[in-house]
């Protein structure tokens, strides 16, 4: 049986009263998308619409992308396995830490991966000097980046961002931009690249890259088990294969009516709530870490990175609080991170409070 590597895993932890192992909204799933979704169980007999498409012109109202340019699937794992099935590349560069289904889905077929190591000593954000200097070096036909970043939350800040959009469109590099934590950004910026996509085809050269955009509704309404994730992709040609190549029903009855729902005008106060919460508890939880002797690296999104003060064979930070029926993030799994790595996600005040009450007896 496959190790489960990820957070979330209750299943086999049944003692766990408080999981912060998973990076979803610390206010739960919004009652306006809960019920969307009890109310569509009465029409499950029949089959999901595999063209998502009201779900689909609701997004592109919102945001302005053509229908005919996104994509949709269970979750957003599923459509990073399906384009890279679908594209095959030769050789990828991917940063580390990063997350780990990149790395899972380029392997299954065959792709020769590059690392572009990240320095803790740079608390892990991109040098965007020395990574334009590696894709050089590499010459890749994929990059997949992700901002703000997991496991550590960074973003990559918006010029360093538009070198390497730039650089994908001159040397015809499919980009894969994952922004499943997008939301959790303030208002200003949680539109992500949306502007840039829209605008990409704007000096692009005859054979120039291109980019796809990476989304999810798991993190931003707390759906992790109903599975929904989206994309859009530059290439209308690339979109059209993903969709031929694949069973036509992989997003449900409930996801689609639950996404369609948080796309609703019920939104805007929710996620207002949820940015005020986050950006309050993560600066609350990270005082209360650091006070403790944690070293906790710079997030903008719902979660935390933080390195435990003992060394790597003593810390048993992630057992201590199993005992006491709390699920944390064990980072030991991501490339270049050990077990003095951990990371937990943000969540009410109360739960946070109690996080840091029991934190206090760690020796």
């Amino acid at each position: 049986m496959m190790e489960y590597g990820h957070g979330g895993d209750i299943y086999r932890n049944r003692n766990v009263e408080l999981d912060f192992s998973v990076n979803v909204n610390p206010l739960g799933m919004p009652n306006f998308v809960w019920e969307a979704a009890q109310r569509s169980i009465a029409f499950c007999t029949g089959y999901p619409d595999s063209s998502c498409e009201n779900l689909r012109g609701r997004l592109s109202e919102l945001t302005g992308v053509p229908e005919d340019q996104m994509i949709f699937g269970n979750g957003a794992a599923e459509l990073i396995f399906r384009l890279v099935q679908e594209v095959r590349p030769k050789k990828a560069v991917i940063p580390a830490p990063s997350f780990a289904e990149y790395e899972t889905a380029l392997r299954s077929c065959g792709t020769e991966i590059a690392f572009f190591y990240l320095k803790e000593a740079e608390s892990f954000f991109l040098n965007i000097s020395e990574f334009l200097d590696f894709l050089r070096a590499e010459q890749p036909e994929i990059i997949f980046l992700c901002t703000p970043a997991n496991p550590t939350g960074a973003m990559i800040r918006q010029a360093d961002l538009s070198k390497i959009l730039d650089y994908c469109r001159k040397h015809g590099i499919l980009l894969v931009l994952d922004e499943c934590f997008v939301e959790f950004l303030d208002e200003k910026r949680s539109c992500g690249c949306i502007r840039e996509f829209l605008d990409w085809e704007t000096g692009r050269p005859e054979h120039g890259g291109d980019l796809f955009l990476l989304r999810a509704f798991t993190k931003t309404y707390a759906m992790a088990g109903l599975r929904l994730g989206y994309g859009f992709c530059t290439s209308r040609e690339l979109l059209d294969r993903l969709e031929t190549n694949w069973q036509p029903w992989s997003v449900s009855i409930p996801a689609q009516e639950a996404g369609y729902a948080a796309l609703s005008e019920e939104r805007i106060p929710f996620l207002k709530k949820m940015r005020e919460t986050v950006v309050k508890e993560r600066q609350y939880l990270s005082d209360g870490l650091t006070k403790a002797g944690f070293t906790v690296f710079h997030s903008d999104a719902n979660f935390l990175l933080f390195k435990d003060f003992k060394t790597g064979q003593e810390s048993w930070l992630y057992e201590y609080f199993l005992e006491r029926g709390i699920l944390i993030r064990s980072c030991r799994n991501y490339r270049l991170l050990d077990r003095r790595f951990y990371r937990i996600c943000v969540r009410s005040h109360e739960e946070n409070r109690e996080f840091l009450e029991i934190l206090k007896d760690y020796r």
